[in-house]
């Protein structure tokens, strides 16, 4: 195994230096270094994804940043970007949860599958082989799993199976793959978890996995020498063990740092964090590891409701849409405006009237989402990972330079690269053949659909006013039509719609409004009614009759006199 050790330099503080010229190779606070090379011999370095499992989020395409010189960003190159490009996805693809670790990325397909990217000299990327993918590949999953959430570690991946099981692969030293054993894999095994037990979602820290089960209890596995297994004990563990949570606690959700800490986050509000605290990162006012969870020092009055883990830094959302973070701040992770540690929360320096929504921690930067779907980041930016388009760290929130008019839905942070997902879009257009009719002329509509992400399938469905017409299949690939042929229309004016229904890659959207505007009719030839008794008297010679059912209707013109000799 080659070592990750060679040429890092880090201090105390967070502060992270990664020489550019060094593939793979990355900074850890030297107090973890020491450590960890002593005593674990061949553990990876603790710079890992840190976020909780990434759960489904609304199907869309992937974007990426940052470090590529593993082919995490999945573009299909190794050059790194200071800005998002898009993941290179399959044709008719999208993805609605991702996950990244040291130099991989792992993503959620909208059908349940999974795909991996980057590096894969341990397995990670479940495939069956050992082999680098620049481009995302289908992870072997057991035949007929769907995955509803991932997490990636530094050289392991997890997924949560919609059953509540979990899988496992990629590097095992330490048995971080929970099932037992201490053997790498390349496609996924099993976690090896108590009778009855039902997750509902997992983090992967450095060599660490953590899951939450349906009732709120936690459950550990992998290495444990700072006691990030929160069991009380710093053995490591192959199959998961209990996290030793304080009487009548229930937890909803959870994060695994990349530098032997874990966070949870409990249904008051409140937060845990166990494991290792070199530089503060439990929040607790101590530096002192601890191997059971102990209480994070949160401002009073205040409720946490979503958390991640850096490698030595740790963040929080509260229920008012504010950061707090506390640990390393050597690069300016913490985003207060200094590069100042703290073993306390201390507030993120958000832009004025912002609100976050969801958070992701990498090595040594974070990210943010705020409520109208743009993106924060700051912190270290050696490799382009805070996505401005520089390499300058900086200590207070700047905004990711994301493509015009893009949403974000989902983030997650890998060591030194990060990843996004940006929902599908549809767009339909309606055509109106003759918009101006004559009376009785048939108007045929027709839709088109597209998509951002793949071809658009269902049905559109056409509307006047309020008023459904019909609802027609749509066919076509990559642009899709459906047509529909209206035989009459009324006198009068008809705002038309076309209203596309949407499917499992690309959501529903509705055409502007056409006018079509139909005449009336002209006036009728004039008709005489006769009845019965007023026959006789006005009948003449030469005149035609129509007869309509009981009615008989006297046209007024006359047939041509016939000559007579």
């Amino acid at each position: 195994m080659e070592s990750f050790w060679t040429g890092a330099v880090a201090d105390v503080r967070g502060s992270w230096v990664r020489p550019a010229s060094l593939r793979g190779l990355f900074a850890v606070p030297l107090m973890v270094a020491i450590v960890l090379g002593i005593t674990s011999v061949g553990a990876a370095p603790v710079l890992a994804q840190s976020a909780p499992s990434a759960a489904a989020s609304p199907p869309g395409t992937g974007l990426a940043w940052g470090d590529n010189a593993d082919d995490q960003l999945g573009d299909g190159t190794t050059t790194n970007s200071s800005t998002p490009v898009p993941v290179d996805l399959p044709a008719g693809t999208t993805i609605t949860a991702v996950a990244a670790g040291q130099g991989h990325s792992l993503a959620v397909t909208s059908t349940g599958t999974m795909l991996a990217w980057g590096a894969n000299s341990s397995g990670q990327l479940g495939d069956g082989t050992t082999t680098t993918s620049n481009t995302p590949v289908a992870v072997d999953l057991p035949a007929d799993t769907t995955i509803t959430a991932v997490a990636a570690g530094d050289r392991h991946s997890l997924a949560l199976t919609s059953t509540g099981t979990v899988l496992a692969w990629g590097l095992n030293l330490t048995g971080q793959l929970g099932d037992g054993t201490t053997t790498s894999s390349n496609t996924p095994v099993s976690v090896n978890l108590p009778a009855s037990t039902t997750i509902t979602a997992v983090a992967a820290g450095n060599v660490h996995s953590l899951a939450l089960t349906s009732t709120g209890t936690m459950l550990a596995w992998g290495a444990n020498l700072t006691g990030q297994l929160g069991d009380g004990t710093t053995t490591n563990s192959s199959t998961p063990v209990a996290v030793d949570l304080p009487a009548n606690t229930t937890i909803t959700a959870v994060a695994a740092s990349s530098s032997g800490h874990s966070l949870a986050v409990t249904s008051t509000g409140t937060m845990l964090a166990w494991g290792a605290n070199f530089t503060g990162q439990l929040g607790d006012g101590t530096t002192t590891n601890s191997s059971i969870p102990v209480a994070v020092d949160l401002p009073a009055n205040t409720t946490i409701t979503a958390v991640a883990a850096g490698a030595g830094h740790s963040l929080a959302v509260t229920s008012t849409g504010t950061m707090l973070a506390w640990g390393g701040n050597g690069s300016g992770q913490l985003g207060d405006g200094s590069t100042t540690t703290s073993s306390t929360p201390v507030a993120v320096s958000l832009p004025a009237d912002t609100t976050i929504t969801a958070v992701a921690a990498g090595a040594g930067h974070s990210l943010a989402v705020t409520s109208t779907g743009t993106m924060l980041a700051w912190g270290f930016n050696a490799s382009g990972q805070l996505g401005d388009g520089t390499t300058t760290n900086s200590n207070t929130p700047i905004a990711v330079n994301l493509p015009a008019d893009t949403t974000i839905t989902a983030i997650t942070g890998g060591s030194f690269h990060s990843l996004a997902i940006v929902p599908s879009e549809s767009t339909t257009t309606l055509q109106v053949s003759a918009p101006n009719p004559t009376p009785d002329q048939p108007v045929t509509l027709t839709a088109t659909v597209t998509c951002t992400s793949s071809a658009p399938t269902g049905t559109v469905t056409f509307l006047d006013g309020t008023t459904t017409l019909d609802t027609k299949p749509l066919s076509g690939n990559p642009t899709a039509t459906a047509t529909l042929t209206v035989t009459h229309l009324t006198a009068g004016t008809h705002p038309i719609q076309a209203r596309y229904n949407g499917d499992s890659n690309c959501p529903a959207s509705t055409s502007n409004s056409t006018t079509v505007t139909v005449p009336a009719p002209t006036a009728a030839e004039p008709t005489i009614p006769v009845t019965g008794t007023s026959l006789p008297t006005i009948l003449t010679a030469g005149i035609l009759l129509t007869l309509t059912g009981a009615a008989l209707t006297l046209a007024t013109h006359r047939r041509r006199p016939t000559h007579r000799t």
